[in-house]
């Protein structure tokens, strides 16, 4: 592309050039092998013509007539026929699986005060699908019919991948439970720690529905009781939203590995990752930390076990090479957002980005305009300080960093 196509929005990047420069930010038809053109940003100045992201040539890759696969950015070549820890027995397939672990039936922290809450309207959408998820938990023994003076309202959340997660607002129960020690690390932390591994290779285990694994003792669940359709149920597994569930669940999932010596590990409540520095050896960590689960009665998705590969997904963030960054269709998705003109879309996008605080410099520094804008008290207006909404420019700029780490 000739440096003479200039775009209309700006964007400043160190190291081009040897220094920071303010270059120009331009939509056009890209395609790494001729073939399959899209869309893509591209900076251009006369000192740098043309300047395609990373995050755009990650995701092309190349066979050459020996069979092996090349990708930008990725060091090592990757071939096709490493066994893939999802191939192991006894994984499930059923996207509704659900264990139950072999330990004692849970006595956790009871309120202190009865709470009960009436159901309110659920948006149209969730309905038919909470209704078959109860139907199913049922089947299972995770929810059973009750009567109970206590009540909570279902919540039912959106998961990215167009699935339905049946969670109930215990937030009033929550104010009334005692309290009970934390026992779930630091996301950070963890981070900082595998970054210090600086592993060639990786492997990720999620367990499924590992708070619905856990038993409850009888005595502990009409206080986790909730309405659907004119009916009161209650869990009689773990549920979710209750406070104290990360911290048990984290803690019995921890004590089930510890038991069975599984190998070195990180553990964030119910995702687990290894790492090593050869396929094979990520592959027998985790094999041996599934066969650990399996047998203390956990289900394991096949769907949710990654790996061995250079490039891996943990904690939200993609890890290779003891580097980590924000996964691309994140950044692609908040500065695809429209610029705000209002406080409801202004706080859509700071909820957007709220989650990726900890991994951008002067976060707080950055948005403080847009959480002064979205104040009750406070009108919607962007005065001469302020000038306009946050531009897609400065949108990209704000996740763009941790893309060198």
């Amino acid at each position: 592309m000739p440096s003479r196509h200039v775009g209309a929005e700006s964007v400043s990047i160190a190291g081009v050039t040897g220094g920071s420069q303010d270059f120009t930010l331009v939509e056009a038809d890209v395609s790494l092998t001729g073939k399959e053109w899209e869309k893509h940003p591209i900076v251009t100045s006369p000192e740098a013509p043309c300047i395609l992201g990373i995050d755009y040539l990650r995701s092309g890759y190349f066979k050459d007539p020996k069979g092996l696969r090349w990708a930008f950015g990725i060091a090592a070549v990757v071939t096709e026929g490493i066994r893939q820890l999802n191939t192991l027995p006894g994984l499930s397939e059923n996207p509704s699986a659900v264990g139950l672990l072999k330990v004692q039936e849970q006595r956790v922290p009871i309120a202190t005060s009865i709470v009960h809450h009436r159901q309110y309207r659920t948006t149209r959408d969730a309905v038919i699908p909470i209704h078959k998820m109860i139907q199913e938990l049922e089947s299972q023994g995770v929810v059973s019919k009750t009567h109970s003076p206590f009540n909570s309202p279902i919540w039912p959340v959106h998961k990215s991948e167009g699935e339905w997660r049946l969670t109930v607002d215990y937030r009033a129960l929550n104010e009334v439970t005692p309290p009970l020690s934390a026992a779930v690390p630091d996301m950070l932390e963890l981070q900082y720690e595998l970054e210090s591994k600086a592993a060639k290779w990786y492997a990720t285990i999620d367990i499924a529905n590992a708070f619905f694994s856990i038993p409850l003792a009888a005595e502990c669940r009409p206080q986790f009781a909730f309405t659907w359709r004119g009916v009161q149920y209650t869990w009689n597994r773990l549920p979710q939203g209750w406070e104290h569930s990360p911290t048990i669940c984290h803690g019995l999932i921890q004590t089930a590995l510890e038991k069975g010596e599984a190998p070195e590990h990180l553990q964030y409540i119910d995702d687990i990752i290894v790492w090593g520095n050869t396929a094979a050896e990520v592959f027998e960590k985790g094999k041996k930390i599934i066969q650990i689960l399996l047998e203390a009665s956990f289900a394991i998705k096949k769907s949710k076990v990654k790996g061995p590969a250079h490039e891996i997904q943990f904690l939200g963030v993609k890890w290779q090479d003891g580097r980590w960054q924000i996964p691309t269709e994140v950044i692609n998705k908040i500065t695809a957002m429209c610029p705000q003109t209002n406080k409801k879309e202004t706080q859509t996008f700071l909820g957007a980005i709220g989650f990726w605080r900890m991994h951008i410099p002067e976060y707080s520094q950055i948005v403080s305009p847009l959480y002064l804008v979205t104040r009750k008290k406070n009108d919607f207006h962007w005065g001469l300080s302020s000038n306009k909404p946050l531009p897609r420019s400065s949108r990209r700029s704000l996740m763009q960093w941790p893309l060198a780490q």
